[in-house]
């Protein structure tokens, strides 16, 4: 698994969390120990999945590996059960029929490789309102550094409107997913591509090479902040111009295709959001490591002193798909898809490419929607 790969699992890590007790515990960043965390939300959608991974602090680095071959089931309140199968390392999805229902509850129950038994709490699915508009806005400073002094790129920032029912308390989680055409598949560091392996060149001054994709491909890249939304200070109120959304431009005219995600949640759900919201505002972002994992809804079944980070819930869920058109804007301030300038490999010609590899950050499936 590469850098970039580990730092959006951690991210997906944290944006999925709930519990009945949230707790902070040091338990994460213990030099050498392994920690179980696992993310995910039944939806009253299709596309269903759960993520499990073990996380680990190397004493150097913090990052995630997928667990794979656990046996996952989801268990509803009726009594049925849905097994969860192993579609990408790590990631068990339920059957494209799956759908949950508003106002059952749902209960995520797995076995690890090593025999261990996990299950989380029982959660209640409720609903959440449409989204009844989205609108865009250019913004030419809106992606700043870490520090928030230098611009990094300019944004397509993205709104939406809703109306908050009266008849009930209502909580609000706002995620996105976003496709980015791709044309380089593999970078080589210090090396050359041979078939479709890396290969080191032996010279003083070694370059980083980058390569075609064979295919049509597609970055997927998720947001890192968590946006989240309390009723009380709209209740039963139209909502207009909700910021959900800040788009870098990864090319300066280039569309991309937004899925965006409304997603109603438990006041146990708001309160994990909040305190997760601090801590990456005490660190800087959420790709940094915060002070304390929190623990969520999981539990070892057989053994209460084993911590699980993360959580797994239940949500009633908006989606909804946008394009989003850069070559309206002049002079945007562009920021690399690569994270570095493209630098092709010329002593062949023409020069090998490499396959676009199906993964949770990258897609040879045309996304719906794409223009």
């Amino acid at each position: 698994m590469n850098l970039r790969s580990k730092t959006i699992l951690i991210v997906g890590l944290l944006l999925i969390g709930m519990c009945a007790c949230v707790e902070p515990y040091d338990v994460t960043y213990r030099l050498n120990a392994n920690v179980l965390s696992v993310d995910g939300f039944v939806s009253d959608q299709d596309g269903t999945t759960v993520s499990i991974n073990i996380a680990r602090n190397s004493g150097l680095s913090y990052y995630t590996e997928p667990l794979q071959k656990c046996t996952a089931e989801i268990r509803a309140g009726d009594g049925s059960i849905t097994p969860l199968k192993e579609t990408i390392s790590g990631v068990y999805t339920a059957p494209g029929t799956f759908r949950g229902k508003i106002g059952q509850t749902y209960q995520l129950s797995f076995r690890t490789p090593d025999g261990k038994t996990y299950e989380s709490s029982k959660e209640l699915l409720t609903g959440t309102p449409e989204i009844k508009n989205i609108s865009q806005q250019f913004n030419l400073n809106g992606l700043l550094d870490n520090i928030g002094k230098k611009v990094v790129a300019s944004t397509v920032d993205i709104y939406l409107d809703f109306d908050d029912p009266k008849e009930s308390k209502n909580y609000y989680l706002w995620r996105w997913k976003l496709y980015e055409e791709q044309s380089i598949c593999i970078t080589c560091v210090g090396g050359r591509l041979v078939g479709n392996q890396c290969v080191k060149i032996n010279s003083r001054t070694p370059a980083d090479y980058d390569y075609f994709c064979d295919k049509q491909c597609w970055d997927l890249i998720y947001n890192d902040n968590i946006n989240i939304l309390d009723d009380k200070f709209v209740s039963g109120k139209s909502v207009t111009g909700k910021l959900v959304a800040k788009i870098p431009f990864y090319h300066p005219s280039k569309g991309c295709l937004l899925e965006i995600e409304q997603l109603g949640l438990s006041q146990q759900a708001y309160q994990y959001f909040e305190l997760l919201s601090s801590q990456s505002q005490t660190t800087g972002t959420l790709t940094d490591t915060p002070p304390a994992a929190i623990i969520g809804n999981v539990r070892n079944v057989n053994d209460s002193q084993d911590k699980v980070v993360g959580f797994f819930g239940a949500a009633s869920t908006k989606k909804i798909s946008y394009w989003i058109e850069r070559d309206r804007y002049s002079n945007p301030i562009v920021k690399s898809l690569l994270g570095h300038p493209v630098n092709l490999e010329v002593s062949s010609f023409p020069p090998p490419s490499f396959p676009c590899v199906l993964s949770r950050d990258r897609t040879p499936i045309r996304p719906e929607g794409w223009k």
